[in-house]
């Protein structure tokens, strides 16, 4: 089956309190969604890269995949005003129902081959594949004044990538956005799916605030994509 990779790169970054979005600050002397970018890209050449990004950042796009040689091949697509509407815009430019689409954030730079695939190969088999890591810390669910604790034993953090069959998760988006859907995985549950969690991989982490940076770059140098 075709295997494509959605990366998504539309986000503003606010919590990250720089005057460019979060994805194109550097990160190791390179952009974050460029390490990423060519990261997936060297698993495996047969990937079909599809890149989200905003379009009111077409310009800095260009101007850093210049600046920065970003040479590798990939489609690409403008995003919508949510994460919903961007997944739908990539979505909607596969054409092969028979294919498998792993949507992976652009802001986590650092994962394994291993994660992609064994999510195309679950998703092949289960119809999706959403990587995740067990809670570690005690959890506590409520408010500041009323609050109770949770099992951690129960609790998934949810990461990317979020792998699913091509016919799966484009019926799953073909419905109305609702607020409830804070990933893809939220998405396909709504039409009846039911979530299969592989693996995932506590240093693939999110980049969302400043210390996020440091962190990434001590990974960057230690953990093999191999």
């Amino acid at each position: 089956m075709k295997k494509y990779v959605v990366i998504l790169a539309c986000g503003s970054g606010t919590r990250m309190q720089s005057d460019i979005p979060k994805q194109y600050i550097l990160l190791n002397n390179k952009p974050i969604v460029f390490h990423t970018i060519e990261t997936i890209s060297g698993f495996d050449s047969s990937y079909n890269i599809i890149v989200v990004i905003n379009k009111e950042h077409n310009g800095l796009f260009s101007e850093f995949s210049k600046r920065y040689a970003l040479n590798v091949p990939f489609k690409l697509v403008f995003g919508g005003e949510e994460r919903f509407f961007s997944v739908k815009n990539a979505l909607n430019t596969i054409k092969e129902e028979d294919s498998l689409v792993a949507i992976h954030d652009g802001v986590r730079p650092i994962v394994e081959k291993r994660m992609f695939e064994e999510s195309f190969a679950a998703a092949s088999q289960y119809g999706n594949a959403i990587c995740c890591v067990k809670a570690t810390d005690s959890i506590r669910k409520g408010d500041e004044n009323t609050n109770c604790a949770i099992d951690r034993r129960e609790i998934f953090l949810v990461q990317t990538p979020q792998t699913f069959k091509t016919s799966v998760i484009k019926k799953a988006y073909s419905q109305e956005y609702k607020p409830i859907f804070t990933d893809d995985a939220s998405v396909a549950e709504s039409i009846g799916e039911k979530i299969h969690i592989i693996q995932g991989n506590k240093a693939n982490i999110k980049i969302t605030f400043p210390i996020d940076l440091s962190i990434a770059a001590q990974l960057l140098t230690k953990v093999p994509n191999q």
